[in-house]
C-alpha cells in the first residue's frame, strides 16, 4: 500500500518503507524480495534504486499479493473434524465454505487501487499525502492510564 500510494511511483528503499510503515527492515526486505519474485514488485539497484510496483495499483489484486506470500483462503473440501462417514459437507461446513469462497472472490476483485481510493476519500492506513502514520494511539474503553506525576 505504501508503494501504491506514492504519487510519483518512483522506487523506495527498504529503509524508507520500513520507517514509514514501522516494520523492521530485515523482515521487510524478505517480504519485498518475495513480492519481487512473484512480479508484484520490481527491484531497482544502484543510486535512486529500491522497490516499485511492477504494475499499476489497479492491476494488482489483494489475492495476487496473498498468493505471492503463499497465503491462500482455506476452503473446506471435506469434514474438518475428520468424522468417518461424512462424505459431503454438513450444512454448517457448507455455509462456512461458501463464506470462504465469497472472501476469495472479494480478494480477487479488489485491487490495491481500490484500497487507495477508499469510500469518502479515506486511504487505507495513510494520511492525505499517502504517508503512513508515524504513531498510533489506541483508546481502549475502561483501560486505566498512569496518573501524571506532579512536578514540585
Amino acid at each position: 500500500m505504501y508503494l501504491a500510494a506514492r504519487p510519483d511511483h518512483t522506487p523506495a528503499s527498504a529503509l524508507e518503507i520500513s520507517e514509514a510503515i514501522l516494520v523492521p527492515v530485515g523482515y521487510l526486505q524478505k517480504i519485498l524480495r518475495m513480492l519481487s519474485r512473484h512480479d508484484i514488485l520490481t527491484a531497482h539497484r544502484g543510486t535512486g534504486g529500491g522497490f516499485a510496483l511492477a504494475k499499476v495499483p489497479t492491476a494488482i489484486s489483494v489475492l495476487d499479493v496473498l498468493k505471492a506470500s503463499d497465503t491462500q483462503v482455506q476452503r473446506i473440501e471435506r469434514c474438518p473434524l475428520g468424522i468417518q462417514g461424512h462424505t459431503r459437507l454438513c450444512s454448517l461446513h457448507r455455509m462456512l465454505d461458501a463464506e470462504m469462497a465469497r472472501a476469495e472472490r472479494t480478494f480477487a476483485s479488489t485491487t490495491l487501487g481500490d484500497l487507495l481510493d477508499g469510500e469518502g476519500g479515506i486511504r487505507a492506513l495513510c494520511d492525505p499525502t499517502g504517508r503512513l502514520p508515524v504513531s498510533v494511539r489506541l483508546d481502549v474503553p475502561g483501560a486505566r492510564t498512569k496518573p501524571k506525576k506532579k512536578s514540585s
